[in-house]
């Protein structure tokens, strides 16, 4: 079986409200020679996680990817990893 995990220090938690419905997404930022700074983007599904969810954590979080129109959609699929927690 093959698993996707994205590994991190958390640069930012945001929350979007749609609809009266609140989801949550971890934003991380990825350097690459090739295309420089972006930002990586993963929902968040499993509410226990969301309240623990702090900036500047570095942490392991399983990931399914979906692709729609050519933009990457990253969503959380099982527990995170609390690696680490920089204070």
């Amino acid at each position: 079986m093959t698993s996707i995990t994205i590994n991190g220090k958390i640069m930012t938690v945001l929350e979007k409200e749609y609809e009266d419905k609140v989801t949550v997404y971890v934003q991380f930022l990825m350097e690459s020679e090739s295309r420089g700074m972006e930002i990586l983007k993963v929902k968040i599904t499993q509410e226990v996680d969301i309240q623990k969810l702090q900036k500047d954590m570095i942490v392991s979080i399983p990931v399914s990817i979906s692709s729609v129109n050519g933009n990457m959609y990253y969503s959380q699929v099982s527990d995170i990893k609390y690696l680490k927690e920089m204070k």
